[in-house]
C-alpha cells in the first residue's frame, strides 16, 4: 500500500537520503539546462527534495542546515543570474551542493545502523518505558506484552517496569524498581512527551536525569530512537545529543516504526495489538541478541 509505504519512508528517515539524492541530481542536470525540459526537470527535483528532507524531521544540528541551505540557496541564484556570469561561478557553487549533500547524506548514515552490544552472558533484563510496553493492562502482569512474549519465547529474564502515560520525568520512579541484576536496560520511552506538547527544553533536562540515573558501572543501557513528526527535529536532536554524552546506543527508529507501520500491528496506530506485541518481542530480540552470545 503506497501511503503505508510513504509513512514509513518519511518516518524512519529515509526520506532524507532520498531528498539528498534529489537535490545532488538537480545539481548535477542542471549543467545541461539549455535543453529543453531540463529546467522544469530541475525545479522538480530541488521541490521533491528540499520536500523530503523537511517532512524526515532528520535531526541535524540547526548550523548544518543553514550551511546546506545557504549553499543550496546561493547555488538557485546563481542558476537564475547565470546569464549575468561566465558560469564558472555557477559552476563552482554546483559542485559545492553536490558536496555538500553528499557529505550531509554520509554523516547521517551511522544513525541508521544497528547497533552491537557487548556479550554479556546471560544478564536480567530491564525495561522502562510506556503504554508501548506495558500494555493496556498498565503493567508487567499483562501476559501479552513484548516483554513477557520475548522472555517466555528466548528465555531470558525480562522484568518489565513500564507504565502506561510514563514520559521521561516520570519514568524516573521507574528506575528505583531496578535492582543490581538487571546489567541491561531498554529504554522506550518519549512518546508521551512528543504526544502531551512537553517542550523541548523540559525534555532534555528530564531525558539527562533519567539517563544520569539509569547509568551504572557494569551496566548496558540501550534507547530506542523515537519516530519523529515533521517539524520535530528538536526532540531527536535531544535524544542523539544525550545518548552520545551517556555512551548510551541508540537504536534506529526505523525498528520500532517497522514494527508500527506493520498490518495489524496497532489498535490505535499507537498502541501495540497482540500481533503487534508478537513483532515488537522478535525486533527487540534481533538488538539485544548479541549481548546473550557465547
Amino acid at each position: 500500500m503506497f501511503s503505508q509505504w510513504l509513512i514509513y519512508h518519511v518516518a524512519s528517515g529515509h526520506a532524507y537520503f532520498t531528498g539528498a539524492a534529489c537535490l545532488i541530481a538537480a545539481a548535477f542536470v542542471s549543467r545541461f539546462d539549455q535543453r529543453r525540459g531540463v529546467r522544469a526537470g530541475r525545479n522538480l527535483l530541488v521541490a521533491v527534495g528540499g520536500a523530503a528532507v523537511a517532512a524526515s524531521a532528520t535531526p541535524l544540528p540547526v548550523w548544518a542546515y543553514l550551511l546546506l541551505g545557504l549553499a543550496t540557496l546561493s547555488w538557485l541564484a546563481a542558476e537564475a543570474f547565470r546569464k549575468h556570469d561566465s558560469g564558472r561561478f555557477t559552476a563552482a557553487l554546483r559542485v559545492v551542493v553536490v558536496l555538500a549533500w553528499s557529505a550531509a547524506a554520509l554523516a547521517e548514515v551511522p544513525f541508521h545502523r544497528t547497533p552491537r552490544l557487548p556479550t554479556m552472558g546471560s544478564p536480567t533484563l530491564g525495561v522502562i518505558g510506556d503504554s508501548l510496553t506495558a500494555g493496556m493492562g498498565g503493567g508487567e502482569g499483562e501476559a501479552a506484552t513484548w516483554p513477557r512474549i520475548l522472555a517466555d519465547r528466548r528465555g531470558v529474564e525480562v522484568h518489565n517496569h513500564a507504565r502506561t502515560g510514563a514520559t521521561v520525568a516520570s519514568a524516573l520512579r521507574q528506575i528505583d524498581e531496578l535492582s543490581a541484576n538487571e546489567r541491561l536496560v531498554l529504554l522506550e520511552i518519549g512518546g508521551n512527551d512528543l504526544l502531551g506538547g512537553t517542550a523541548p527544553r523540559e525534555f532534555e533536562a528530564g531525558l539527562d536525569q533519567l539517563l544520569s540515573a539509569v547509568r551504572r558501572p557494569g551496566r548496558v543501557v540501550v534507547m530506542l530512537e523515537l519516530p519523529l513528526p515533521p517539524t520535530y527535529n528538536a526532540y531527536g536532536l535531544i535524544q542523539r545529543r544525550l545518548a552520545r554524552r551517556h555512551r548510551v546506543p541508540l537504536v534506529p527508529k526505523r525498528v520500532l516504526l517497522g514494527v508500527l507501520e506493520q498490518e495489524g500491528a496497532t489498535l490505535d496506530s499507537i498502541h501495540l495489538s497482540p500481533e503487534g506485541h508478537r513483532q515488537m518481542a522478535k525486533a527487540i530480540w534481533d538488538i539485544l541478541r548479541t549481548a546473550y552470545a557465547g
